[in-house]
């Protein structure tokens, strides 16, 4: 009996001390989960819809507060797939496509020398813990000795929607030569690329007053945020003491109020990225060196096998985060030989299908398919007709 007593204790102090170690290794993520409890069950019921393509489509038929698509063919482009284009929806990392384009007409006019090496500690300065850090991590996989050419670091924010390098690239670029760009395009204002860091410190309530972003204009939420970023870049007291703040406690928000937020970010309607997609095939936009440069870089998805067996042509910029699912592309399908264009957002999704869905990259083999795939193609439209009738 007092050799099994022996036992017992030994066993029983040994899954303590385990249990011990792993909660507290992990426990900020316990910590973060029961705080969203709420948040992770939004929207299960939905969870179904992910299982297939198809399920997918119907989701999108029965929710077009969530969704807004448009896709065509560029050789008859009033015919296709127009899905509340109208709506404007949140961009997330796709706004980097406007500074691709900025940073591709500098480099053409000699304003930029793409093999400047960059150094690491000048973007990690942008480095916010706890936000699209995985994202940021590939990208530092780039650098070798601490420095990478510039073209890199630019190829990389768009493969790994890195915000951190977007931020640098940004401040590279100028603010005014960014508005000057977003008018020549003729985009609305609401479209301007804002430095990340700066957003998600305007909107954490740890750091700021976020009492008036309900009523505030986009204008007023453009510089303050430009504000906090130029601050968090040239004050390096208040740069430790806003990464001590997300260290600690992240943005301060619960993933529905995180999602929410994204109500104050740039935004865009699908018709309009589309068409600025078109005006990319077409050589239109800007000049035709950089029209050809930008797609160039768009292209980097070519190099998987599961593309280049359904494309000729491919070229995407895609973002996941909380919330938010979006992507810009354009393809020329394998099987038929005809080049579409698209613009496709899930937007203030429910937490907990957010989850489900953004788990495999759902979203992005859905918005592929609808160019090289008639049977996904027709199935979205009767869908979609089924639910206006």
């Amino acid at each position: 009996m007092k050799r099994a007593l022996k036992f017992l204790f030994t066993f029983l102090a040994a899954a303590a001390f385990v249990f011990a170690l792993v909660i507290g290794l992990n426990y900020s993520g316990f910590e973060t989960l029961f705080e969203n409890e709420e948040g992770m069950a939004e929207g299960s019921q939905y969870i179904e819809n992910t299982y297939s393509l198809a399920g997918l489509a119907e989701f999108i038929s029965e929710h077009p507060e969530w969704v807004s698509i448009t896709s065509y063919n560029v050789n008859d482009p009033d015919s296709g797939i127009f899905y509340q284009e109208d709506i404007p929806r949140a961009l997330g990392a796709t706004s980097n496509l406007f500074l691709l384009m900025e940073y591709e007409r500098q480099v053409a006019e000699g304003l930029l020398d793409p093999d400047e090496n960059i150094s690491l500690k000048e973007i990690e300065k942008f480095a916010l813990p706890e936000i699209s850090e995985n994202n940021h991590n590939k990208l530092i996989e780039e650098f070798e000795g601490g420095t990478a050419p510039l073209d890199d670091v630019v190829l990389a924010m768009l493969q790994n929607s890195d915000l951190v390098s977007a931020d640098y690239l940004w401040f590279r670029l100028g603010e005014e030569n960014i508005r000057s760009l977003i008018d020549t395009v003729g985009m609305p204002e609401t479209v301007l690329p804002l430095p990340f860091s700066g957003m998600y410190m305007r909107i954490n309530p740890s750091l700021n007053d976020t009492a008036a972003l309900s009523s505030m204009s986009f204008s007023d939420f453009a510089e303050q945020s430009i504000s906090e970023a130029t601050k968090l870049r040239d004050d390096q007291e208040y740069n430790q003491q806003v990464k001590n703040q997300f260290y600690d406690d992240r943005l301060s928000l619960t993933f529905m109020q995180e999602r929410d937020a994204l109500a104050y970010f740039p935004q865009a309607t699908t018709s309009q990225l589309a068409d600025l997609m078109s005006g990319l095939i077409q050589n239109r936009v800007l000049s035709e060196e950089v029209s050809e440069a930008v797609k160039e870089k768009l292209r980097w998805p070519m190099g998987s096998e599961p593309i280049s067996r359904s494309f000729e042509d491919y070229g995407a910029i895609y973002d996941n985060r909380m919330g938010l699912l979006g992507g810009i592309d354009f393809g020329t399908s394998i099987y038929d030989g005809h080049t579409s264009v698209q613009a496709v957002f899930f937007d203030q999704l429910p937490v907990g299908f957010w989850v489900h869905m953004s788990a495999n990259h759902m979203q992005e083999d859905y918005q592929q398919r609808l160019i090289w795939d008639p049977a996904l193609y027709e199935t979205t439209q009767n869908e979609i007709a089924t639910n206006d009738e």
